[in-house]
């Protein structure tokens, strides 16, 4: 009976056990099958595409032929890919940035006791929420070489118009923009968070010190901020590193590739020359380039902290401080 007990789930020692451990089965219960769609549609994939790496693979007829890490070799060998590696991490650091600056700045304008302020800060996160696929086409009817908003008003101004998809510089200009302009609103959002999150006695101290509007931003809301700043440029530099839709549909690499990055390297060589293995490699290249970059900027902030923290020194024994103390006194009276 005990054993069809057992088997039937109607134990006592069951019960008792699934009693004992009810959030780690409930846990379970909503975990699992998250975990097992992710394994299938992002997991697997990213795994099976960094094990490409190591194989010579172009085209879907082809044959894989392992070549060990000769694709990471003519990687590096390459200027084409050396070149888009160095502009994905210079332009990520130079978009992660202005979003920073840009997102504080707006930040603190919505912190501000403004009428209308639930609004005000609902249209910085618009953007967020926007189709890239659209936007990027508003901004190619501005851009437009022939009737684009700004060149038609360089024409009415007596200039000559440019042509943005020629210049590597304009290229540039307008993918910081763009990227700026959808992730500032996130960054705003979080420094907000930040914001309000820091003690408002703190301001009353440093007030009551003399300081000023400049001198309780310095002392009191950046050094608060530390932490909701590591998270967002941590966040901000994986995604910036990764930029490739709008490369896509601003400038498609272009004039000549001076706009390539990295990840639309990788776009071209999976779907275009179907060159799967160098797209794979190229893929874990990327992969140990972010998550480098993000291992050293967390440590240096980490020993930043460490650096501006005052120590405490542990308390001693009450028998060795009063030992101490009365001896001083007995020192002292004799």
């Amino acid at each position: 009976m005990e054993r069809a007990a057992e088997w039937t789930g109607k134990s006592p020692s069951f019960k008792r056990g699934l009693r004992r451990h009810r959030d780690a089965v409930i846990a379970a219960v909503i975990l699992v099958p998250m975990f097992l769609v992710w394994l299938v549609v992002s997991g697997f994939p990213t795994l099976f595409g960094f094990v490409l790496g190591f194989f010579e693979w172009v085209g879907l007829a082809d044959t894989p032929n392992f070549i060990g890490f000769g694709n990471f070799i003519a990687f590096f060998k390459n200027p084409v890919y050396t070149d888009a590696l160095w502009r994905s991490v210079w332009l990520g650091g130079l978009v992660t940035g202005v979003t920073l600056i840009a997102g504080f700045g707006a930040a603190l304008f919505m912190n501000m006791p403004l009428f209308g302020k639930g609004f005000y800060r609902s249209i910085w996160y618009i953007p967020a929420v926007t189709s890239t696929v659209a936007t990027t086409q508003v901004f190619n009817i501005f851009l437009d070489t022939n009737n684009g908003v700004i060149n038609n008003v360089l024409k009415s101004l007596g200039k000559e118009p440019i042509v943005w998809q020629y210049s590597v510089f304009w290229g540039i200009f307008w993918i910081v923009v763009y990227s700026v302009w959808k992730g500032v609103g996130g960054a705003a959002l979080i420094w907000l968070a930040g914001l309000q999150s820091v003690d408002a006695s703190l301001y009353e101290a440093a007030e009551i010190d003399g300081a000023g509007r400049w001198g309780k931003l310095r002392y009191v809301t950046l050094p608060g901020l530390k932490p909701i700043a590591t998270y967002i440029v941590i966040t901000n530099l994986i995604a910036a590193i990764q930029i490739y839709e709008q490369v896509l549909f601003i400038t498609n690499g272009g004039p000549y590739g001076q706009t390539e990055v990295l990840v639309f390297r990788i776009y071209r060589d999976g779907f275009w020359d179907f060159n799967l293995g160098m797209a794979g490699a190229s893929s874990l290249i990327m992969a140990v380039i972010v998550i480098a970059v993000t291992v050293v900027y967390y440590n240096w902030s980490n020993r930043s902290d460490r650096r501006n923290t005052i120590p405490v020194k542990p308390l001693k024994r009450g028998g060795e401080n009063d030992g101490k103390d009365s001896s001083s006194r007995t020192e002292k009276s004799v």
